[in-house]
């Protein structure tokens, strides 16, 4: 069996350790994390297929960025040894319509991890995408998934009453510095009853967050995430 830090409980370069309803988590660069107890990567809001989506309405926007998105997958899958893959809804940005290139390139992707267990919690965006291509083998749940000590949802829970939340949906981002000097990142946002992911894919936007007193932020880069401190500081 190989050597990895999933193994040892001991963080990937870069990383930032935190817990959650008494569980362990590591914060990773390239905006996810891993749940060592359960050997699972989990990220929120990939929306493959987005650049083909804006294309087909006349916006020229670049392509390859689901190509991108998926080669930072296999590292981060790689560098932390995990057998399952948890996404936080919005898998979908929109409906694909047959022979868009990244559907092939995914398919692809899939056929070279076809050990890893994939599961999706659908967001609002996969709703109106159909369902995904059945060799693609994905566990998918059109609600959230409770898996103690944490209920597993796209989008955050005011009041949870069935466990922490892990969610996404908002793409929460924060500004560091003052001045002439600001820097708009994308964060991991704790509170007291949950936590939300940054936004996985490269082509997606970003919704500043009002955080409450003693919440944390967690600012992640390409390289390293950087622990903000408690929002009220």
């Amino acid at each position: 069996m190989p050597d990895t830090a999933a193994e040892h409980h001991v963080p990937p370069p870069g990383a930032v350790c935190c817990r959650a309803a008494g569980e362990r988590l590591w914060l990773l660069p390239g905006r996810a994390l891993v749940w060592p107890r359960r050997r699972t990567l989990v990220i929120a809001d990939p929306h493959f297929g987005k650049g083909g989506v804006f294309r087909r309405r006349g916006v020229p926007v670049p392509a390859g960025g689901t190509d991108a998105d998926l080669q930072r997958l296999s590292l981060l899958l790689e560098r932390t040894g995990a057998e399952r893959l948890l996404v936080l809804g919005d898998f979908f940005h929109g409906r694909p319509e047959a022979g868009e290139p990244w559907l092939d390139r995914f398919t692809a992707w899939r056929q070279a991890h076809g050990a890893l267990t994939v599961t999706v919690v659908a967001g609002n965006h996969d709703r109106h995408a159909g369902a995904p291509d059945p060799a693609w083998a994905l566990d998918w749940h059109h609600h959230p998934l409770a898996e103690p000590p944490f209920l597993l949802a796209h989008e955050p829970v005011a009041a949870p009453v069935s466990g922490y939340v892990l969610a996404g949906h908002l793409h929460p981002v924060w500004t560091l510095g003052g001045g002439g000097d600001r820097l708009r990142v994308p964060v991991f946002w704790f509170g007291a009853s949950g936590g939300v992911l940054p936004a996985f894919g490269g082509f997606t936007g970003g919704m500043a967050v009002r955080p409450a007193p003693c919440d944390r932020l967690y600012a992640a880069g390409e390289e390293a995430v950087v622990d903000c401190g408690v929002s009220a500081r």
